[in-house]
């Protein structure tokens, strides 16, 4: 695991992302990607509810998730999903996403986030311009990354 950012505390639970912000991804994904692409969500969380919405409304067949967390992943694989530990920032994690026809990429706000206070875009982690050197730089990623922008900055 790199060390470029820290795990969350553990006694927390983890992120879940709400219903309507799912259903908005399903809206820009039924536009980017028709014909139900594989999907990959990396910093995933509890992803139960986009893995089932993205399968009934946009026919995904392949989603596949990635955390850095072994609760998160475990979590999520007890309930039949396709979840692999590993760093973002990490070559070795993310080539089995490449070919994945869409990734959505939404950092955990940051680990130091408690939801209280905003931070700046360069204060999240895992780092949007170091994933984006990674996946599409180093990596030659060819499908479609969409980065799941913070609510506001401080």
């Amino acid at each position: 695991m790199s060390s470029l950012y820290h795990l969350p505390d553990s006694t927390r639970p983890f992120a879940r992302t709400n219903i309507q912000t799912i259903q908005q991804r399903a809206e820009i994904m039924a536009k980017l990607l028709p014909g139900g692409q594989s999907v990959g969500e990396i910093c995933c969380g509890d992803c139960q509810m986009q893995a089932q919405i993205y399968r009934a409304q946009l026919g995904v067949q392949d989603y596949r998730g990635l955390d850095i967390s072994a609760e998160v992943v475990t979590f999520n694989r007890a309930h039949g999903l396709d979840c692999r530990q590993g760093d973002a920032l990490s070559a070795n994690a993310m080539r089995p996403f490449l070919d994945c026809g869409a990734i959505f990429f939404g950092p955990p706000l940051s680990v130091a986030c408690d939801g209280h206070r905003l931070l700046t875009f360069d204060q999240v982690r895992p780092a949007y311009r170091d994933f984006v050197s990674l996946l599409p730089g180093e990596l030659g990623y060819q499908g479609t990354l969409i980065c799941i922008g913070i609510r506001g900055t401080a």
